[in-house]
Order: C-alpha cells, then sequence, then structure tokens
C-alpha cells in the first residue's frame, strides 16, 4: 500500500469537496526496462480507488498499443495522461511521488473542473494563441517550488487548446535535462529553448514568458 490511510482519508475529502466531472487517466507504460512504471501504475490504481465514480485508469503499452500511443504522442514511459471530456494536452514523464504526487492530485481536480485556476486577464491573452506551443516543466520529486510551477502550466493547458504541458521528471529523464541543461529546478522551457526560466514565478510572470515566445514564433514564422 503507497497511500497509508491518513493521505486516503485526505485525497477523500478533496475528491469528494472539489471534484465536479470525470477523469481519465492514461498511463503509458512498459513492463521491461522501466524501473518506475510498475510503482506508477500501483500509485493510480490506490488514487482510482478513493474516487472510482469519477477516477478512471486505462494502462496502454506503447509497444502493444501503437495506435494510442501515437495518437497522445507518447515517446518515454511512465507517461501519464490526464484527460477530462478531451485532451488537454497534459502529461507527465516520470513517477509523481515525493512532493510531485501534490501535482498529480492538483491536475486531477482542475481538469475535473473543466477550467482554468487563472484570473481572467490571463484566460483572455491565452485564448489569443493561434499556434501549437508547448511548455514543458523540469521537476524533481523533492522540490518544493516544483509543483507550484507545474500547476500553472497545467492551467495554462486547460486555458488554451495550443498549449501542451509537459511535466518532466528531471531524474527519470536525465537525457532531457541535459539537452536543455537543467541544473536547477523547476526549470521551463517553452518550445524547446525559445524561450526559458528557472523558478516558480507568479501567475503573470510565467505568462509574460509564454506570450513573449508566442511572440518571438510569429516574427519567425512571418505572421506577425
Amino acid at each position: 500500500m503507497l497511500l497509508n490511510l491518513e493521505v486516503r482519508s485526505q485525497l477523500r475529502d478533496i475528491f469528494s469537496k472539489e471534484m465536479k466531472e470525470p477523469v481519465n487517466l492514461k498511463l503509458f507504460t512498459q513492463a521491461i526496462g522501466c524501473e518506475t512504471c510498475g510503482v506508477a501504475e500501483d500509485l493510480l490504481k490506490e488514487l482510482v480507488n478513493i474516487e472510482p465514480e469519477k477516477i478512471k485508469l486505462e494502462v496502454y503499452s506503447p509497444v502493444l498499443d501503437k495506435e494510442v500511443s501515437q495518437k497522445y504522442g507518447i515517446e518515454r514511459v511512465p507517461t501519464l495522461v490526464i484527460e477530462g471530456d478531451r485532451d488537454y494536452g497534459i502529461r507527465y514523464l516520470g513517477l509523481p511521488a515525493g512532493l510531485e504526487f501534490t501535482t498529480l492530485v492538483q491536475g486531477v481536480v482542475q481538469v475535473s473542473k473543466r477550467e482554468p485556476k487563472l484570473s481572467d486577464k490571463t484566460i483572455e491573452l491565452l485564448k489569443t494563441i493561434d499556434i501549437p506551443m508547448e511548455i514543458m516543466v523540469f521537476v524533481t520529486t523533492s522540490c518544493g517550488y516544483c509543483p507550484a510551477a507545474a500547476i500553472t502550466a497545467m492551467n495554462f493547458a486547460i486555458a488554451s487548446d495550443n498549449i501542451r504541458a509537459s511535466i518532466v521528471d528531471a531524474s527519470e529523464n536525465t537525457d532531457l535535462a541535459q539537452i536543455y541543461q537543467v541544473v536547477g529546478v523547476p526549470k521551463i522551457v517553452i518550445n524547446k529553448g525559445v524561450a526559458e526560466f528557472v523558478g516558480a514565478q507568479p501567475e503573470n510572470s510565467f505568462l509574460g514568458y509564454v506570450m513573449s515566445a508566442y511572440e518571438k514564433l510569429k516574427r519567425e514564422n512571418g505572421q506577425a
């Protein structure tokens, strides 16, 4: 049992008070060559058992379920997709354990609400984005500031059809962490390095980086 009785009780309380609509979790996993896949599956099964009416879990293998994996753009295991009545582009690459368990729980709750926890001004600006953007948030399970950055990125993805939020465990995806020179976390990388910053920034600052990256991309595409 990964979640003790006290944690289960707290989660039951959170889910009953805050969850609105059903949430579908899709876990992409494999039995061989993945140290955390089994634990991730066990953790999610325990989470589902706390609120089985509103949280559903489907487990896929990128090898056996190629069509589904391609549809969701899965390239690594374990990868978790948190979706509602549609795919908001939220991905978690790695095991959401330790302090990152908060990211998982808040992601589930926010997706269940079908609306982002952001200011009206932020939502309005995010809705103007009309080209695909990816916000990668590099995290570790022992980082106290990482959940805030990850949850902001998830909310941005819920707010905009063109934003994808990929939360990446840096210690499990060391090759990606090296590519993007992750020294401190949370490190946020927008569209593979068009803009990047370190630290859990307030909503306005986070938005500023996203919008400046958007404007830069538009200029590069000759659309500005």
